[in-house]
């Protein structure tokens, strides 16, 4: 099993489970790294951990894993230990903390647990590269303005072309994922033209 699962790294073809509520066209993912924990033979039923692309169906792993072994193969069982920026060991808290921090603002304005346990979207930007922009250039970015270079204040070095970076206020506040139209060395040198188009999803 542990060679089959080598086989299953890097980038694959996955088709969308019957159950998954998005179109089922063949797509490419991918695996970067795989491990195998334990396998009972008897039992037929085997633990493994991968490290893959967000929207990675394991489910279809698990597929065609089976398919690889010649035996079919169905998921049991899933447990998501990271996603993105954020692991299971971050914070975690429960729907009861969430509920008792809300009573406690609402009962004695006290927003202390509430700040304890909720964290800021900006947790989970940490991995982009940032462009800090211009206040005067916040509202038209909001509203899927691409930035232009007279709305930057600053950027971070080794920016590469078409990155996915987090666009800033200067407080702080994110304000947009966007795709870098230019690299630091272009942001150095030129006075005009779109430092970044506002990412759109779905």
């Amino acid at each position: 099993m542990g060679r089959a699962l080598e086989n299953l790294t890097g980038a694959l073809f996955q088709r969308p489970p019957l159950i998954s509520a998005v179109k089922r066209q063949l797509r490419v993912r991918t695996i970067y790294d795989s491990k195998l924990f334990e396998f009972d033979n008897k039992r037929g039923l085997g633990v493994f951990w991968a490290s893959c692309e967000a929207g990675t169906y394991m489910r279809t792993l698990c597929v065609h894993l089976g398919m690889l072994l010649g035996v079919g193969g169905h998921m049991q069982e899933l447990r998501r230990v990271r996603s993105g920026a954020l692991s299971e060991n971050d914070n975690l808290v429960t729907l009861h903390d969430v509920m008792d921090a809300q009573w406690l603002y609402d009962n004695s304005r006290d927003e202390s647990y509430l700040r304890k346990i909720i964290s800021p979207l900006e947790t989970l930007l940490v991995g982009y590269k940032r462009l800090v922009v211009k206040d005067s250039a916040v509202n038209a970015v909001c509203y899927g303005a691409k930035l232009m270079l007279p709305g930057l204040l600053r950027y971070e070095d080794g920016i590469e072309l078409y990155d996915e970076v987090v666009l800033m206020t200067t407080k702080g506040e994110a304000i947009a994922i966007g795709i870098a139209q230019m690299t630091t060395v272009d942001l150095q040198t030129c006075d005009h033209g779109v430092a970044a188009k506002v990412k759109r999803f779905g």
